[in-house]
């Protein structure tokens, strides 16, 4: 898998608006979220949405075993949103 390069802030794709995913189960897809979750373990990440590696797409993962930052936190298990509503 690729670790991907996280955008800084004032990059102007992170103010688009993400499109929703409409195809499922492709193998595009599929690296698409390896790669994110390899690029979420290179920095010691918890979470990543799609538009903060330059993917307009409607995509966020989660999830560590433990992470330098939440020392105290407990296990979250990888979790992969695709379209999510609040």
């Amino acid at each position: 898998m690729a670790i991907l390069s996280i955008l800084k802030m004032g990059d102007p794709r992170l103010w688009q608006v993400a499109e929703p995913i409409t195809e499922f189960d492709t193998p595009e897809l599929h690296r698409l979220i390896a790669d994110m979750f390899d690029t979420m373990a290179a920095v010691g990440g918890a979470g990543l949405a799609a538009p903060q590696v330059g993917v307009g797409q409607q995509l966020v993962i989660f999830g560590f075993e433990q992470n330098s930052r939440y020392p105290e936190a407990p296990p979250v298990p990888p979790t992969v949103l695709i379209n999510p509503l609040i």
